[in-house]
């Protein structure tokens, strides 16, 4: 085995030892194994990565800033780095700091905007011209502010949505396809309640008829269903401030005018939003400068860093984190009647049937 094989394996293991997702885990790997090759063109390649000089992670950090890449890439680049190091045995958080690096801010301004209602209905009119399933698939993020892959891998879920709202449930259960599988619960916008039933009960007829997906890829599986879907949203014009995580942004906008309406307090508004699109209690701020941009001035004076009290985080789980993700699909689940992890298959096989129900059964003919 050679060095440079020795060190990205070396890397790997670190990785998987900090957790995260497949998806997290591969891009640290991917941005360590960038470091590793640009440490070999200098010169510099050891066998691990806790050998690596720091003036290299410096040089590196010039190299990519001369680029051209954006704050955010950067910070995200070195920031795995730094992971990975840590949990190979060298701490190297302040010697190779962002501003060590000479790291610009990244600016926590959204690159998208919401869509204005005629903007929706022509999208949904170009979706029916190429794909079915992708025109559900954005009527599902629209009202329940899904992101790609939590739309695409929803539909074992749809039956479970459609009893909710049938029993008039406020939020709605979500854990397939979010990041690093963190379960939340996904607020209903009262207003748009009838028509968010509509989207579920419309997208569950349509899953039931296709196995269970909405987008289906020429293999089958969940990274070719991925490919084919981002092919179908580039034909479909969402691109660039308009991409599909815009539909986020507007039922961002529509929850909070919904409950800034009903006299709830601004700072607790922006709470529950951050919890309902999945970024926890404390992101109010990014919550604020991202998907409530354009009604800024509701929140004036109302948001600051004291708001952001100790008993607004979480409690720590008595459970070991891998643990308590494992328990918490386990139990989504059960509720949903579909495993959710690597245990499911629907992916890779024809989806079973759902459970008789009454909402079925109105399908049915």
């Amino acid at each position: 085995m050679s060095m440079m094989s020795k060190a990205v394996h070396d890397a790997a293991v670190s990785s998987r030892k900090a957790g995260g997702s497949f998806a997290t885990q591969q891009n640290r790997r991917l941005d360590t194994t960038g470091l590793l090759r640009f440490a070999r063109q200098v010169g510099e390649m050891r066998k691990s990565i806790t050998e690596i000089p720091p003036w290299v992670i410096h040089a590196y950090a010039q190299y990519n800033i001369a680029q051209g890449k954006a704050a955010g890439t950067l910070a995200n680049i070195f920031s795995a780095i730094r992971v990975t190091s840590r949990h190979a045995g060298r701490d190297i958080d302040e010697i190779c700091s962002n501003e060590r690096l000479e790291l610009g801010r990244r600016v926590r301004i959204g690159a998208k905007r919401a869509m204005t209602a005629a903007e929706v209905d022509e999208l949904l009119a170009r979706a029916r011209r190429l794909d079915t399933g992708l025109v559900h698939m954005i009527s599902l993020a629209l009202h329940l502010g899904l992101r790609r892959k939590e739309a695409l891998m929803c539909a074992p879920d749809l039956q479970m949505w459609l009893d909710g709202l049938s029993r008039g449930d406020a939020t709605l259960a979500l854990m397939r396809g979010s990041k690093n599988a963190r379960p939340r619960q996904v607020r209903i916008i009262a207003s748009e309640r009838e028509r968010t039933t509509r989207a579920v009960r419309a997208a569950l007829a349509y899953s039931l008829e296709h196995d269970l997906k909405l987008v289906t890829g020429r293999q089958k599986t969940l990274k070719s269903s991925m490919n084919r879907m981002t092919a179908l949203l580039r034909r479909a014009g969402m691109t660039g401030t308009l991409s599909f995580h815009s539909l986020r942004y507007t039922y961002a906008l529509k929850s909070a005018f919904e409950m800034l309406e009903a006299g709830m307090a601004p700072y607790e508004v922006l709470v529950e939003l951050s919890e309902s699109l999945g970024h926890g209690p404390t992101r109010v701020q990014m919550i604020l400068a991202h998907y409530c941009q354009p009604i800024r001035d509701r929140f004036e004076n109302h948001v600051s860093g004291h708001h952001i009290e100790a008993e607004r985080r979480r409690k720590p789980s008595p459970l070991p984190r891998a643990q308590a993700r494992l328990l918490a699909k386990h139990r989504h689940g059960a509720l949903s009647g579909y495993p959710i992890g690597r245990t499911d298959n629907l992916w890779s096989t024809a989806g079973a049937p759902l459970p008789t129900s009454t909402a079925e059964q109105d399908l049915q003919p």
